[in-house]
């Protein structure tokens, strides 16, 4: 069967299973958009490359299931930059398809030429370009098959226009399998002596482990250990004995519980430098699918390379049963500033079966403490590059995925990042309602802002006074200005569609 090349990049992912795609086209891409509209594939169009890279990302979160994002050359391809970044640091897979200027063009600074696989390198697990029209598909199905392996993370093709215009035969290919690394017995052994000898086991679960929330509670439960969590790893398991995040935003007590510690098993987590301390005379079983996270910033006494999901029962089966806990769970503090108040409020609204999305800052840390009972799938949050402006455009492509409702809790200062993304989300007609924590101000800046000697002003930290309510009408959306005792009730009552609450908070 004889495709041309555009035809056989739309063929493949076809081939592999990807039914929706989110792509701004440009004069190099525009064979890939033609091609198209002649597949079963529903494209979604933002309003930026930036905000189609955020919303292949929320697509995999909410759903399990991969997308591609697709752009043209130069400031298309670099705009994806930020979004394929954002899902490197939180391991999200992607599948990013650029334009390029013909092959005869490279190197020649071009008009819209930029070299995207090299600026992408490092935050990708794969990134080439295709200057061969026959490679096309090995290729693609080569970056697919990386990118969902392992440790998932982006990955990136580029492909020539005149690659495009070529023809090449279509070979049906198998789509590559690259084994998982399967847990060695004898690391798990140890990695239950350790355990089993321990006087205060605790447990700290990651991103990681999302997979593995049943198998978690049970071996919290034969373990009689409390269940801390980084700040990715909120929703991960439902553990009656979770006590929440712990970190440089955690409350002083989860903090302190998790100190006394002897002993530490951490599932699925990296060890970021928002959460780690490493206090005197304790032991660490690490268990991660990526070997380069073993022994890279915590040396640990027993590393187990594999999956979560796999290892965690397998050692549950080595785990000593204990008669009595250690420990008493803290209890969870009060809520003593506006915006911890305004997110638990969000939060004791009627959140089945709808996803809650986050941007970042004060409001995001706030709304995940809130969260803490939430299945994992069901939050959209960018953790490890803390990306402002994330929220919305990653909620569109979770909500586009499932069908659900969502919930965009977020800062005036995110909110204005990618507020243009409003029009995608009326023009598709999704079920998305956008609570905005409206100070003035970015926040948790100002708060780092406060530790300094000389702060870099109330100029660079205030916000425009922006009336949202106005603004979301004007996107044909339902905007309004409302104090925050009224949320849960309008959260609760509203009709389908998008509607925006501009509620004015201090703190």
């Amino acid at each position: 069967m004889k495709l041309s090349g555009a035809q056989t990049v739309v063929k493949t992912l076809e081939d592999l299973g990807i039914d929706t795609v989110f792509g701004y086209t440009g004069n190099y891409a525009m064979p890939v958009f033609e091609a198209l509209k002649h597949a079963p594939i529903r494209l979604v169009v933002p309003t930026s490359e930036v905000c189609g890279a955020h919303a292949a990302d929320g697509y995999r979160r909410a759903s399990g299931k991969v997308c591609a994002v697709l752009s043209t050359s130069g400031p298309g391809a670099t705009n994806l930059v930020t979004g394929i970044a954002t899902a490197y640091m939180d391991s999200v897979p992607l599948l990013a398809i650029t334009a390029n200027v013909p092959t005869y063009k490279l190197g020649k600074d071009s008009f819209q030429e930029v070299d995207i696989t090299g600026i992408v390198t490092p935050v990708t697990k794969y990134a080439h370009i295709v200057k061969n029209v026959n490679e096309l598909e090995r290729e693609i199905k080569k970056a697919y098959a990386l990118a969902v392996s392992g440790r998932t993370a982006p990955v990136l093709i580029d492909i020539p226009y005149d690659v495009l215009l070529d023809e090449t035969e279509y070979l049906c290919l198998g789509t590559p399998v690259y084994p998982c690394p399967v847990a060695d017995a004898s690391a798990l052994a140890e990695a239950a002596e350790i355990l089993n000898g321990a006087e205060r086991p605790a447990i700290l679960v990651g991103g990681g482990a999302g997979g593995a929330g049943i198998a978690v509670a049970e071996l919290a439960d034969k373990l009689r250990a409390p269940v801390f969590t980084t700040l990715r790893g909120t929703g991960t398991t439902d553990s009656s004995r979770l006590i929440g995040a712990v970190g440089s935003c955690a409350p002083r007590r989860y903090n302190k519980l998790y100190a006394s510690a002897d002993v530490i098993l951490a599932l699925g987590t990296r060890f970021s430098d928002k959460m780690h301390s490493k206090p005197a005379k304790r032991k660490y079983v690490h268990i991660d699918i990526d070997n380069a996270e073993l022994d890279k910033i915590v040396p640990a006494d027993c590393a187990v390379c594999a999956r979560i999901e796999d290892a965690v029962p397998q050692l549950t089966e080595l785990i000593k049963e204990r008669s009595s806990e250690w420990y008493a769970p803290p209890a969870r503090p009060k809520a003593t500033d506006g915006i911890t108040r305004l997110a638990e409020t969000v939060a004791s609204a009627d959140l089945a079966d709808t996803l809650v999305a986050t941007d970042v800052g004060n409001h995001q840390i706030a709304m995940l403490k809130a969260l803490k009972a939430k299945p994992y799938c069901e939050i959209i949050s960018s953790l490890g590059l803390g990306t402002m402006g994330f929220g919305l455009p990653a909620l569109i492509g979770a909500v586009t995925a499932t069908g659900k409702r969502g919930i965009l809790f977020t800062g005036d200062g995110s909110f204005n990042m990618n507020i243009n993304e409003l029009a995608t989300a009326v023009h598709a007609g999704l079920n998305i309602s956008i609570v905005i924590a409206n100070n003035r101000e970015l926040g948790m800046i100002k708060n780092l802002e406060r530790t300094r000697t000389d702060g870099c002003g109330d100029e660079v930290t205030a916000t425009p006074h922006i009336n949202y309510a106005l603004l979301a009408r004007a996107f044909g959306a339902e905007g309004k200005r409302v104090s925050a005792r009224n949320i849960t009730a309008l959260l609760n009552s509203e009709k389908k569609g998008v509607h925006v609450y501009d509620v004015k908070i201090r703190g």
